[in-house]
């Protein structure tokens, strides 16, 4: 195995640490606690064309797989601490950006794609409902059939992106067979005549900088060219835009994992009890290096899963389940061990508590750490028992 990094993706995250220069934000703890999203940094990042990596030179990106995205936004979450900026910037990649990639037509990316690119258009994602999480099945909003389109009607709610978006891509019911194609996407632009955005963004735990909001669709009417891939392939695109989502997006995390470390790292030789520093008490060191073997198990997984994406292997199935558990999980314990670390400094509010709450979130989206450790179990035993079958 190589584990050597090539030179053309030193140069990438080298140039992302580059662009992280510019994201440096004296009036983050404010807009932290006013839930406020950037626009300016977010203009910031669109200018050296970081919201367009995915799409191919030709359409104004740099044509990144999955590998190198992750590795992109592992050196963004490493430099820049607006996690929830970074975050924003992952959500659109990951869920918007790679379905008019890998599964828009030609005249669809020529249009939708050079509006996002040179008018730094940002993208929300729209599938959560009230009463549809994970449950893809009990989704309510529909699509029906209207002359040469669609007219779409439900509530979408928790939605990232959703008060400052530009564009969206929303996933709604075509289809009542019961089968995982009974779903369509569809990309829209926010101004659309029936689109109800709620203006204010949600107050949350952690993000407080991506903004989150609810989209409704009031009979809102698309145009057929306006669906992205068959009638029936939204299950398809959403499934393969969270595998993206859990390799990529949760890359993010091991950088800010890693500018974690750091931190602690400083604090422990930098204070002193009993006259000696922290560091050399066995228990305090014990824990940073807990905190070390959980952040390179987790890169470990992550990278590999988006690897697999590269390279469509299904070594030992969805590799990107892993990737989320572990990543999620090390980001939430890493967290609490850093507010423990630096005592009564972590418990006042700034960076080092600000980081366990941007982290508290990422076991429950992209699938909940319940939800896919049952996926996991079950992706496991089909494998087990065809190996059985096999004789292995």
């Amino acid at each position: 195995m190589q584990f050597a990094l090539s030179p053309e993706q030193r140069a990438l995250q080298a140039h992302m640490f580059t662009v992280a220069e510019h994201l440096q934000d004296e009036s983050l703890h404010a807009r932290d606690r006013a839930c406020d999203f950037s626009r300016p940094l977010w203009q910031t990042l669109c200018a050296a064309g970081l919201h367009m990596l995915p799409a191919s030179r030709d359409q104004g990106g740099q044509g990144l797989g999955a590998l190198d995205l992750a590795l992109a936004l592992e050196a963004l979450g490493e430099a820049v601490p607006d996690t929830g900026l970074v975050f924003a910037l992952a959500a659109h990649l990951c869920a918007c950006i790679h379905p008019l990639v890998h599964c828009a037509d030609g005249p669809q990316q020529t249009e939708w794609l050079q509006q996002i690119g040179q008018r730094a258009w940002l993208g929300a994602h729209a599938i959560t409902e009230p009463q549809a999480g994970s449950d893809i099945s009990a989704m309510r909003t529909r699509a029906v059939r209207d002359g040469g389109g669609y007219r779409i009607s439900g509530h979408k709610c928790y939605i990232s992106n959703a008060p400052v978006c530009d564009f969206v891509i929303v996933h709604a019911r075509t289809g009542e067979s019961g089968s995982f194609l009974d779903y369509s996407s569809f990309i829209l632009d926010r101004h659309s005549s029936g689109i109800h955005i709620s203006p204010s963004p949600k107050e949350k735990l952690g993000l407080r900088t991506t903004a989150m909001g609810d989209i409704e669709f009031d009979g809102v009417w698309v145009h057929e060219s306006q669906r992205l891939g068959k009638e029936g392939s939204g299950g398809p695109i959403f499934q393969a835009s969270m595998a993206w989502e859990r390799c990529c997006l949760f890359a993010l995390y091991l950088g800010t994992m890693k500018r974690q470390l750091r931190a602690c790292w400083a604090h422990l030789e930098r204070r002193e009890q009993f006259g000696r520093p922290l560091i050399e008490q066995q228990a305090l060191a014990h824990r940073l290096g807990e905190m070390q073997l959980r952040y390179e198990s987790a890169r470990l997984l992550c990278l590999r899963a988006a690897w697999s994406l590269d390279h469509q292997s299904d070594w030992h199935g969805d590799a990107s389940l892993s990737a989320k558990l572990a990543v999620s999980e090390a980001a939430v314990r890493n967290g609490m061990d850093a507010v423990h670390l630096h005592g009564a400094l972590g418990m006042l509010s700034g960076e080092v508590e600000r980081e366990l709450r941007n982290a508290l979130p990422c076991t429950v989206f992209s699938g909940g750490t319940e939800v896919l450790r049952n996926q996991l179990v079950q992706q496991l035993r089909s494998e087990y028992r065809r190996d059985a079958r096999g004789g292995r």
